[in-house]
């Protein structure tokens, strides 16, 4: 949420409280006490979704940039021990597939690292395991290097989910606000007249909880999209 949906939702849950707090006079016009218990339902949602939205991902991106760090390293190590093995064995085609700097993976995409220690994998599982274990690399390695591409693999998709979850979420806090927009805007500011003469007490409280609380000029509130207005 920005900072004026939050305004929004603090506001809307004023007004439910103020109403929920004068049931006697809320009696007086029972469609309106409809109108707030949905108005309720909706705060609940959109405090749930709050949470939702906020939820920390700097986690998956501390594990995921750790893990990086070590597939970048590892799988120079182990294409640089397949290099010196392919030398040895004067394949050149293998050496050109696992010919692989420090300075040229470091420069490639996350994708593109993936890509290669994948290729790096997989030549150097065609190599017995004592021809590797003499160019430096030992089956547990290998083992663990395996487990490190599995694991940035999944780490990398989920974060893209949690990212895909919080756009999902954006969009149903929108739906939301539009719904307590045209409930406010319809309904209750349509029915809330009445209490000018019936209770008018509760009529000040309940405009004074419909203001939002929010300092902007027009271009400041513009500029962070509100979804609602009045």
């Amino acid at each position: 949420m920005n900072k004026y949906q939050t305004a929004r939702l603090d506001s809307l849950n004023l007004i439910v409280k103020e109403s929920n707090n004068n049931p006697a006079s809320i009696a007086l016009v029972p469609n309106f006490g409809i109108a707030i218990n949905r108005m309720e339902t909706i705060c609940n949602e959109l405090g749930e979704l709050h949470v939702s939205q906020e939820k920390d991902l700097t986690g998956i991106t501390a594990d995921k940039e750790v893990d990086f760090e070590n597939l970048i390293d590892t799988t120079v190590d182990i294409s640089g021990a397949v290099y010196s093995y392919a030398h040895d064995m004067k394949d050149n085609t293998l050496m050109a597939k696992v010919n692989l700097k420090t300075k040229a993976i470091e420069r490639m995409t996350q994708s593109e690292v993936v890509a290669v220690a994948g290729i790096t994998l997989e030549e150097a599982l065609k190599v017995p395991a004592e021809d590797l274990a003499n160019e430096g690399i030992s089956a547990t390695e290998m083992s663990d290097y395996q487990e490190l591409i599995s694991h940035f693999s999944s780490i990398k998709s989920s974060k893209r989910e949690a990212v895909i979850d919080r756009s999902g979420t954006t969009e149903k806090i929108s739906k939301l606000f539009k719904e307590a927009s045209s409930l406010l805007n319809n309904k209750l500011d349509r029915l809330a007249t009445q209490f000018k003469r019936k209770d008018p007490e509760f009529y000040l409280k309940y405009k004074a909880a419909r203001s939002v609380q929010y300092r902007a000029n027009r271009k400041k509130v513009a500029e962070e999209d509100l979804t609602v207005t009045d």
